[in-house]
């Protein structure tokens, strides 16, 4: 399979509608069926949450489709957020993502650490198959770990 080419920039602080775009355009549909999409206030906890400085925007054939939040420790990478807007979803650009995320841990030695909610068997099946597995369940996620090769 032939990779798309994507360039990751870091965020800057005027990326916070877009990031808050790209959200509505991703999870909204099981943030719906979980808890229900109250629009006020996801829009506090995004402007709460967004971190410029842990973010990299996605940018695919000269568009802004989505974003990566990483939180680094000595021993890990988190990613917080993988979220690519629906319409650029199932192009391989996860994959490519993923890819350098992976070879990055696998490089400094890191586990890499997630959680996808219960109800995107999609998102499982995405990890699953770039060789995560499940370590533990919470309320609405899955937690998930891939460990360095």
């Amino acid at each position: 399979m032939i990779r798309p080419s994507i360039i990751l920039r870091n965020a800057q602080n005027s990326d916070f509608e877009l990031t808050y775009r790209i959200k509505s355009k991703s999870i909204k549909p099981y943030v719906e069926e979980i808890w229900g999409w109250k629009e006020a206030y996801q829009q506090e906890n995004h402007k709460i949450n967004f971190a410029p400085l842990i973010t990299q925007i996605i940018i695919y054939k000269k568009q802004e489709i989505g974003y990566v939040v990483n939180k680094d420790t000595v021993e890990e990478i988190y990613i917080e957020n993988l979220l690519i807007a629906k319409e650029f979803q199932n192009l391989g650009i996860g994959n490519e993502v993923m890819g350098k995320i992976i070879e990055r841990a696998n490089s400094e030695r890191k586990s890499i650490h997630l959680q996808v909610f219960k109800i995107n068997t999609k998102a499982q099946g995405f990890y699953h198959n770039l060789g995560f597995r499940k370590i533990s369940i919470k309320d609405n996620h899955i937690v998930l770990q891939k460990n360095p090769v």
